[in-house]
């Protein structure tokens, strides 16, 4: 039970919460109460553990109840708004976005927050869900659309997220919520270009296969003419050129080796 609280405070102090007094927040509160002392019945409230309340006396906020237990509340003209301050999810599935090359995406995203003022998330705000609810997929298409599939996919240094949860932060901080983390938990083409692009994927790591391959077969073809010379045998050009040719035909070719003689 809070009673050293001024009944009154000025607007600078009510844009953060403030401690209410519950038992005598207004005069004419306290003057009814007096009269009707029958209605103090009603007037114990519980405070639940990671919960907060918005008290508001005659429509007008006037503090909140940020400590746990069982309180006392002037029951004329008092108003309890509750929120939970706990940690809470809360999930994007299958958001369809536009990458930074123009490909259709669709994506989906993992969100933890947690409402830390009471005054901001239920009397500043209608719902302070709703308007997380709200914003965060308007954010996500907002920051995906800044980057490639391929930028997204990987997210090495972070960017993605840290550009993710920043953003929402500043969208709800007016409704006195705390984005702790979003991330980005799938993530895949649209269905209508999900086919062309994998023809082009499997394209570009063929090409990078056969690359791969041709390096490799460079390095062993000279490495065989080397260690043929370093055993004692004599190469003309013409025999090495053959000889590195050949072994990077055997390296190289898609179809089996088939062995030629001199006629």
């Amino acid at each position: 039970m809070v009673l050293g609280a001024p009944a009154q405070q000025t607007m600078g102090e009510l844009d953060n919460d403030v401690e209410a007094n519950l038992c005598c927040p207004t005069g004419l509160s306290c003057c009814l109460s007096a009269v009707c002392f029958c209605s103090w019945l009603g007037s114990i409230k519980t405070i639940n553990e990671k919960e907060h309340a918005a008290v508001l006396v005659w429509g007008k906020y006037v503090g909140s109840v940020t400590e746990p237990g069982m309180k006392i509340m002037n029951p004329i003209g008092t108003e309890l708004r509750k929120v939970s301050t706990a940690r809470q999810i809360m999930k994007l599935k299958e958001l369809k976005v536009v990458d930074s090359k123009g490909n259709p995406i669709m994506i989906s995203g993992n969100i933890a927050y947690q409402i830390y003022s009471v005054k901001k998330s239920r009397v500043d705000v209608a719902d302070a869900y709703s308007y997380i609810h709200e914003q965060a997929p308007m954010i996500l298409r907002e920051v995906a659309s800044k980057y490639s599939y391929d930028e997204l996919c990987t997210d090495h240094s972070g960017q993605v997220q840290a550009g993710l949860r920043d953003s929402l932060q500043v969208a709800v901080t007016d409704a006195g919520v705390k984005v702790l983390q979003f991330d980005l938990t799938d993530l895949s083409y649209a269905p209508e270009i999900a086919q062309s692009m994998l023809v082009k994927q499997q394209a570009e790591a063929m090409i990078e296969a056969r690359r791969l391959i041709t390096a490799s077969a460079v390095s062993i073809a000279c490495d065989a003419a080397k260690q043929v010379k370093t055993m004692g045998h004599e190469l003309s050009k013409e025999t090495e050129d053959a000889l590195i040719k050949n072994v990077l035909t055997v390296i190289c070719s898609h179809n089996g080796v088939t062995p030629t003689l001199s006629m």
